[in-house]
């Protein structure tokens, strides 16, 4: 039998290599494209699945015949197959990629492609890593195949949400000339600190959920989703001409071999720590290691992403900063995705902006040779919460002006470091500690949102698990655009431990409004040089083995790290609320040993305060 299944499977792989991608004759006709899948077989042998959804014929015609692509190479399923009795609805059925965002595009004159990565959906091979090299130019060889077809205009544009952003982005490294623009959205620029490891705290609760997703895709079991999977889902979409699904059930075959992420996480702590399987660090496989080949790419990008998508709005700034190929940024008040606006003050978290709109105008300036004037707008716009507005800059953040907030043993906060008190302050950490379940953190896959949406409405509930600082009535609106700095002296009764700072506002009823928050595992400390070549907010913490060091239980020290970016205006007369906990154990993994208090040594008057970025002057 073993025998038997051998020889199949060399006999449909011959088939494959044969019948590579010569363009499949038969479509699918759907009201607003027409679509077909087939296998492409890439140069280690290996097939791929591929989704291709070509506009009717009347806007063919009308675009002249040639029209550019939006490609996409996701390892969540291209497309999925619905069961019989629903299947009428839907053909193909859509997941991450969703069917509106197909159809917008073939609507207004482009082809859509979609790529199983290797290892995944219909495709074969296996996974002993995401994002991988190897992953990227099999991207860049179905790219070769789209620019020889008889509709292509030859110029593709890249894009996508989550993974496929992060791809989206990373594909430029191969420097493919065809790939004329990027849009990555929600996208991972520093796979290390901005999501296996923000602040160098293990996110594992994500990663082990995420995995668990992935996983369950990979073996083509949809029972994750729950009773709608039981209803409506039958699978994975086979190519059209897999009828039978014999190359999708040996593509699975192949599957069985691949990783387990949550496992390989636990291997490792630092970004530079080689993988004892992969004899390759973390930081190899991040867009930020691969810059320098992608910034010679030249390929125009636009970034969007918002406030409250885990770390991610890092992600974006890191790519502005860092990357001059950034011609635009649209930073909004979105959780990942976005699906929700997320503002304390959105009156519905329904996300009314208009982002496809502005990616069309993106792709048609780059992909279409159009001039809509793109070119002439300023490079950022970015929503302030609170204020409830859009706003334009030419760079992030838009005003350099810091001012210290400073903590006071009397658990007050002063803009005076003369007013303050001196003196320690105890914090018996609490282990139970959470921002609960529309936190940021929960918003980054389908099976970790707890919550209906993202948000913070128990906020005084939760920081009552932490110590809180509290400051007097602001005498003005304070504007805060960018990131807050914290300084904390902090003595330890362990050898490590971790920190969580989180910012609030208190309106003159007592409602606390939740601003942004950061952490930082306390065996981190900073390098006394910095890496011009990589520009960060960590300022100078490396999150590397050789800036690692042991606490010595008893000894003070002074931790100085960055929250996550915000554009936030806080009212007059609202209050500035500091709370600090040493866990959020719903959402980061504790380390192996776990302090039981903090002291806080605020025994200097600038020992212990907020750098915060404004836009005025505070008046006392």
């Amino acid at each position: 039998m073993k025998k038997r299944n051998s020889l199949l499977r060399i006999l449909l792989l011959f088939f494959l290599m044969v019948d590579t991608a010569v363009g499949q004759t038969k479509f699918l006709k759907r009201k607003h494209f027409d679509y077909t899948s087939f296998y492409y077989t890439n140069r280690e042998n290996i097939p791929l699945a591929v989704d291709l959804f070509l506009p009717k014929k009347n806007k063919l015609k009308k675009e002249g015949g040639k029209v550019p692509v939006v490609f996409y190479l996701t390892r969540y399923v291209r497309t999925i197959e619905f069961k019989k009795g629903v299947k009428w609805l839907q053909n193909p059925g859509f997941g991450q990629v969703k069917k509106k965002e197909v159809e917008f595009f073939t609507k207004n004159g482009y082809a859509v492609v979609i790529l199983d990565a290797r290892g995944s959906g219909a495709s074969f091979g296996n996974r002993m890593m995401d994002f991988t090299m190897e992953e990227m130019y099999d991207g860049a060889e179905v790219i070769d195949w789209i620019v020889q077809q008889p509709w292509s205009n030859g110029n593709v544009g890249t894009t996508g949400v989550s993974y496929l952003g992060t791809t989206a982005e990373l594909i430029l490294a191969t420097q493919h000339p065809a790939i004329k623009a990027s849009i990555p959205r929600s996208n991972i620029y520093d796979l290390y600190a901005d999501l296996a490891f923000p602040g160098g705290v293990r996110q594992g609760p994500f990663v082990k959920v995420w995995g668990l997703t992935t996983r369950s895709l990979d073996f083509n079991d949809f029972t994750f989703l729950g009773g709608i999977a039981k209803a409506f889902v039958k699978g994975i979409n086979p190519v059209l001409h897999d009828k039978n699904k014999e190359q999708l059930i040996l593509a699975l075959k192949d599957h069985q071999s691949n990783y387990e992420v949550y496992k390989e996480l636990l291997k490792i702590q630092f970004r530079d720590e080689e993988h004892p399987v992969l004899k390759k660090p973390i930081n190899d496989f991040s867009i930020h290691f691969n810059q320098q080949r992608i910034i010679e790419s030249k390929t125009p990008i636009f970034r969007i992403g918002g406030w409250y998508d885990g770390a991610l709005p890092n992600s974006v700034i890191r790519g502005l900063w860092n990357n001059p190929n950034t011609k635009r940024v649209l930073l909004g008040p979105w959780d990942h995705g976005p699906r929700d606006n997320a503002s304390p003050y959105a009156k519905s978290p329904k996300v009314t902006y208009n982002i496809y709109k502005e990616m069309l105008r993106f792709f048609d300036f780059y992909l279409k040779n159009k001039s809509n004037g793109i070119e002439q707008e300023p490079l950022v716009k970015y929503f302030t919460v609170g204020e409830e507005q859009w706003k334009s800059a030419n760079s992030w953040p838009e005003f350099k002006e810091y001012k210290r907030l400073y903590l006071s043993s009397d658990k007050t906060l002063n803009w005076d470091s003369t007013k303050i008190l001196t003196g320690k302050v105890a914090y018996k950490i609490d282990y139970t500690a959470e921002t609960g379940p529309g936190s940021r953190w929960n918003s980054q896959t389908t099976i970790y949102r707890y919550a209906k949406h993202t948000g913070y409405p128990d906020r005084e509930k939760q920081i009552q698990k932490n110590i809180v600082f509290i400051s007097q009535p602001l005498t003005h609106e304070l504007v805060i655009n960018g990131h807050i700095y914290v300084s904390l002296p902090i003595q330890l009764d362990a050898s490590d431990g971790q920190v969580f700072v989180y910012i609030d506002e208190v309106d003159e009823k007592g409602n606390v409004r939740y601003v942004t928050e950061g952490m930082f595992r306390l065996t981190h400390h900073t390098n006394s040089t910095v890496d011009d070549s990589y520009k960060t907010p960590e300022i100078n913490i490396t999150f590397t083995n050789d800036n690692h060091r042991k606490i010595e239980p008893g000894k003070t020290y002074t931790f100085q790290f960055p929250l996550l970016p915000i554009s936030y205006k806080i009212n007059k007369g609202h209050k500035i609320l500091v709370s600090i906990a040493g866990a959020d154990y719903t959402h980061f993994d504790n380390t192996d040993v776990k302090p039981e208090k903090f002291i806080f040594s605020i025994n200097e008057p600038n020992s212990a305060y907020l750098q915060i970025p404004i836009k005025d002057e505070i008046k006392n």
